[in-house]
């Protein structure tokens, strides 16, 4: 029976009697939920204003505990007349045993649980944000297949692949070209020392690539082509700048040479320390490759006046990427025989068994 206008809420009636603990819990914090306790003081309350009176429920009829509301269910707001003869010591029992919840439960206790539980499932809007393996990623992977196997398939009937005689072990090709993604450092060997082109210089730069994210700490914006606002035209001027060089080196190096410029220095100078091995294969092809970057970085910095490590990184790489592609294309298609340098068109491209 709920309590009255002048009733104890902490009363226990008798039809409470043969309810279990948690069924009588339920019915406090319906109790306290009328009379108000357990709520924040309205503001007519703060300023001394006796709280209005509810009106009286009429009690209803002894009923089954289903017939009872649920426990979810809260009266309207407001402060009952049931609170007002209560002592200090009465409402502390009424708000410490609604605190309790259902079977003693602390709610401190299971507050994190049910935010661990809500916080697991979820959301609509977050599920719609995510991109799956399938069908999303699988779908775009098998249409680049296709497109692939398609282009493949009509390049092969457009352009007929030229086959040439059985491989013969006694007789080498002229010219004989390593593999196209070996070319780069077969263009670099004509140019210095083997040991320098094959081993030093390619560890020395896979190394450099290696260290980049030690220098570029900044986890913004990772993943992006281009992801500052100065990178798109620091890209295009270092692309241009090291093609420029590149070319004139390689033509320099093909028409004037580098050991024959150092002999005629040593000649006229007499000074045989320009005609030392050392100097003509190591020294002076390093100068020829690597000068040309404090160039680079004066001309970015004087340019674009790049603001963050990831500018200065997107220059050098690019450079890096560049002199690769670039490399690869004149060991590809402008050395013929003998490994000299000549324009695509040239008969002598021909490879002669």
């Amino acid at each position: 029976m709920p309590p009255d206008g002048s009733s104890n809420p902490l009363e226990k009636t008798p039809d409470m009697a043969s309810l279990s603990p948690a069924e009588r819990a339920k019915i406090y914090k319906e109790r306290a939920a009328a009379a108000g306790i357990g709520r924040p003081p309205s503001a007519a309350q703060e300023a001394g204003a006796p709280p209005p009176a509810a009106a009286p429920t009429p009690p209803p009829a002894p009923a089954a505990p289903a017939a009872r509301p649920a426990a979810g269910a809260r009266p309207a707001a407001g402060g009952g007349a049931g609170a007002a003869g209560l002592t200090p010591e009465q409402r502390q029992r009424l708000a410490a045993a609604v605190q309790r919840g259902p079977a003693g439960t602390a709610p401190a206790a299971a507050a994190p649980a049910a935010a661990a539980a809500t916080s697991s499932r979820p959301s609509s809007a977050a599920d719609a944000r995510l991109v799956y393996v399938w069908p999303h990623l699988v779908t775009i992977e098998l249409m680049a297949a296709l497109l692939l196997m398609v282009s493949l398939i009509i390049i092969s009937m457009i352009i007929q692949a030229p086959l040439e005689a059985r491989a013969n072990v006694d007789v080498t090709p002229n010219p004989s070209k390593a593999p196209w993604y070996f070319l780069n450092l077969q263009e670099l060997l004509l140019h210095m020392h083997p040991a320098l082109a094959g081993v030093i210089v390619p560890a020395g730069a896979l190394a450099l690539i290696a260290i980049i994210p030690y220098f570029d700490r900044d986890p913004r914006d990772v993943g992006k082509w281009f992801g500052t606002p100065r990178a798109l035209a620091i890209t295009n001027c270092t692309t241009w700048f090291t093609v420029i060089v590149l070319t004139l080196e390689v033509l320099f190096d093909a028409n004037v040479g580098v050991k024959p410029m150092m002999t005629g220095l040593a000649t006229s100078t007499g000074i045989d320390l320009f005609a030392w091995p050392s100097v003509v294969n190591v020294i002076v092809p390093l100068i020829f490759m690597l000068g040309p970057i404090p160039i680079l970085i004066w001309l970015i910095n004087r340019r674009y006046k790049p603001v963050s490590t990831r500018d200065w990184m997107i220059c050098l790489f690019t450079g890096f990427f560049v002199s690769y592609i670039i490399l690869t294309i004149f060991g590809t298609f402008m050395r013929g025989q003998g490994m000299q340098l000549m324009w695509p068109w040239d008969p002598r491209m021909i490879r002669i068994e």
